[in-house]
């Protein structure tokens, strides 16, 4: 094919048109024709790109993502560096824990930048160089906040990750168990014990002081985008999050975080401390340059210098609403009628405004995007099975330069719209049957493809509580181990009717496990009791009620408050009526043994359980009833004369212990004691007396009335018990006025008074 071809002939060859040619330079897909005077001439290279853009457009690519594709080519980026494939799937993942269910991972994905964005070099300029600390950008919707942030982190060195947060993560566990998820899609191998410890309910505090310092030990550079942190109300996450920039230098990791509200984390100390920089809404507002470049060069409107001050003066430099006068311009609106339009701006309530530019979008447009307002985040396949359509790739790209449709990764498969806009087309979609039929179908699609906490949002929206409640009862289990994911279930357990909570042994189940865990021994044994009825109704089978009651007396047993003579008793109903295939089995035979071994010593019971754990498939699969189990083990071992089979079961439970990233869950502090009574029986008294400090640092912080497992006090009498063998006096009595302390908020007239006693003879 000849070199040298006008536009008209280029685009007859490519079997385009000339307005097609002129849009793929705008939007950077085409390289530009060589110049020779005012005339464009085309060549092979010219002719190859459109060959490979239309290629992959009949594949059913965007633009957007050929645009992203193109550019990898180039640079000799690899597709999985490209669309994050591959370390994302690996971040949610430590041993047997797989948490890609419930961490979707366009929350970890950069945002793309929009074709029309405007390059803020202002405002890059701010945040460049080494001494800048960590980062606040604080300012309404629409201020551009995630877009600077996303281009920012683009220029520079080192790694950059990104988390989305959500509502969900309003927990500190989950929300520094979020946070480490997005540092692991950039560093695999960062901290998958701390993953394992995060996931198992560990002290967060403590964690926290290891990421810290995992981080601060680094060599490279690490920048943390905190997106939309405005949805995070926890004091306890601020609180660690103002930790957090303290303790760890902008050099090591540097947090970027964006919010529309200022957060609670005392930003004046910090940034006179020098350990934060903010910029507010007039420090992202759109400057003249900045207004007449989107508004003249990139949307094409025709303005003067005065419009154009004169449109920044009415917004407050807003970057939304500069864009919506942009579009109101750009589909015909006069000059005067948006002016006019802008004499009372509120940037905050700018819905009026917004309908306005909605009325300006074609019918088809503004159809399609009322459908699909009901997502969070959306692909076009999501879409077209929400609308039952298959159209609705080709609605995106006609829509691709709606600045309000923000692409969630560098291909553009994952979209959201943005959040103001995204309300202001909720309401106008009238709450139909059309509308809840689309959450139905959303809550089908998330749950073909595993995002389980997205279906039960949609199926809560839709009003089908029976099939959300059922969903929670499948996916409930798999959190019983994983204590952060608690105020999760317990938000989705708020949206269902009461009566349905109330007449469904599993929800009931649930609800007393997190009222237990919060201390609330009162609404405990309540839904416990609830539970209880319900199984002995008429419909339920025979192996149905003795499951459940199985269950409750578990749930009885294991969160005590202290009560060590009845607990066994209900864990031990519990145990004889749990069907030996049950998943549960191994923690109920754990349970008993250890109450048994409380009460009863270390009986040749506790030794028949501990085999029954260990030999148990499902017993692989729950590391702290195993190490538990191991523990107890050497217990029995130790009290029968047998130190080398004692040694060998108590190293066998450290091992599984530091395996499965145990070594700072509080829920493992059981296990610990354990492992100090076997150590203490054997006569290793420095050995008894570093279990026991271990299983402390993993408890000591967590408040007395929320020790539902009673496992401090047993845990400080085997400190008291070291102590007094190593010769530390002081130490053994200190520890024993704490264990005296704590028996003031839970059982203190039982047998656990006793082995104080028995402990502190003779201080």
């Amino acid at each position: 094919m000849a070199d040298d071809l006008t536009i008209d002939e280029f685009a007859r060859i490519t079997n385009t048109s000339a307005r097609n040619v002129r849009a793929y330079h705008e939007r950077r897909l085409l390289p530009p024709p060589r110049m020779v005077g005012r005339t464009g001439y085309y060549q092979e290279m010219h002719i190859e790109r459109m060959a490979a853009i239309q290629a992959l457009q009949a594949e059913g690519f965007s633009l957007a993502a050929v645009r992203a594709l193109l550019d990898a080519w180039e640079s000799g980026t690899t597709i999985d560096e490209l669309v994050g494939a591959k370390h994302t799937r690996a971040a949610t993942r430590s041993g047997a824990i797989d948490l890609s269910a419930v961490y979707p991972m366009t929350k970890f994905r950069f945002p793309g930048l929009h074709p029309d964005h405007i390059v803020r070099n202002r405002l890059l300029g701010t945040l460049a160089g080494d001494g800048v600390p960590h980062t606040q950008l604080i300012a309404p919707g629409g201020s551009g906040k995630s877009t600077l942030a996303a281009e920012y982190v683009r220029t520079l060195p080192g790694d950059c990750a990104w988390v989305s947060l959500d509502s969900d993560d309003d927990d500190a566990g989950r929300f520094w168990t979020t946070v480490l998820i997005g540092i692991r899609t950039v560093r695999t191998d960062f901290g998958p014990d701390l993953l394992s410890r995060l996931v198992g309910g560990a002290n967060v505090d403590a964690v926290l002081i290891d990421i810290a310092d995992e981080l601060s030990t680094s060599a490279h550079s690490l920048t943390v985008v905190l997106d939309d942190l405005h949805v995070i109300g926890s004091d306890e996450v601020m609180r660690q999050l103002h930790w957090f920039i303290t303790r760890v230098h902008p050099s090591h990791c540097r947090l970027l975080i964006c919010s529309r509200t200022r957060p609670s984390i005392a930003a004046a100390r910090l940034v006179i401390g020098g350990h934060l920089a903010v910029l507010d809404t007039e420090d992202l507002a759109f400057d003249p340059d900045e207004t007449r470049e989107l508004l003249v060069n990139r949307l094409k409107v025709d303005l003067t210098a005065a419009q154009v001050a004169e449109i920044v003066e009415r917004t407050d430099g807003w970057p939304a609403g500069i864009y919506l006068a942009g579009m109101a311009l750009r589909n015909g609106a006069s000059p005067e009628s948006v002016l006019q339009a802008l004499i009372q701006p509120d940037r905050r309530t700018h819905e009026y405004f917004s309908e306005e530019v909605l009325t300006l979008l074609e019918p088809a447009h503004l159809r399609f995007l009322e459908e699909i307002s009901i997502l969070e985040r959306f692909n076009a396949e999501l879409c077209d099975h929400v609308r039952r359509a298959w159209d609705s790739q080709q609605f995106l790209d006609e829509l691709e330069d709606n600045l309000f449709i923000i692409p969630l990764d560098d291909t553009g498969y994952w979209k959201r719209l943005h959040h103001t806009f995204a309300s202001v087309v909720r309401a106008r979609a009238t709450l139909t049957e059309h509308r809840m039929h689309r959450h139905q179908r959303a809550a089908h699609w998330y749950r073909q493809h595993d995002q389980l906490p997205e279906a039960v949002h949609h199926l809560i929206e839709a009003g089908e509580f029976d099939a959300a409640a059922r969903l929670i009862g499948d996916i409930y289990p798999a959190f019983l181990n994983v204590s952060n994911q608690g105020a999760m279930v317990e938000r989705w357990l708020d949206k269902l009717p009461p009566e349905l909570i109330a007449n469904s042994t599993t929800l009931s189940l649930a609800t007393a496990l997190i009222a237990g865990l919060r201390g609330d021994t009162a609404d405990m044994s309540a839904w416990l009791a609830n539970a209880e009825k319900l199984s002995a109704h008429p419909t339920s089978s025979a192996k149905s009620s003795a499951t459940t009651l199985s269950l409750v007396y578990f749930v009885r047993g294991l969160l005590h408050f202290g009560a060590v003579e009845q607990a066994r008793e209900w864990a031990r109903t519990g145990y004889q009526l749990c069907p030996p295939e049950h998943v549960w089995m191994p923690m109920q035979a754990a349970s008993l043994a250890l109450l048994c071994t409380w009460v009863d010593g270390p009986t040749e019971e506790v030794l028949t359980l501990c085999e029954q754990v260990l030999s148990c498939p499902a017993g692989a699969q729950q590391p702290i009833a195993t190490t538990g189990a191991w523990a107890l083990k050497a217990v029995v071992l130790a009290s029968q004369g047998d130190p080398p089979g004692a040694l060998a079961a108590v190293r066998r439970a450290g091992q599984i212990r530091a395996t499965a990233g145990l070594n700072r869950v509080p829920q493992s502090a059981n296990t610990w004691t354990s492992s100090a009574r076997a150590h203490r029986l054997l006569g290793m008294y420095d050995a008894a007396a570093a279990d026991a400090e271990n299983g402390y640092a993993a408890i000591s912080n967590g408040a007395p009335g929320r020790d539902g497992t009673g496992a401090v006090v047993p845990l400080l009498i085997e400190l008291v018990h070291a102590r007094r063998h190593q010769g530390r006096g002081a130490e053994a009595r200190r520890f024993a006025e704490e264990a005296r302390a704590r028996l003031r908020d839970v059982d203190g007239t039982g047998l656990l008074p006793q082995m104080l006693a028995e402990a502190t003879a003779g201080l």
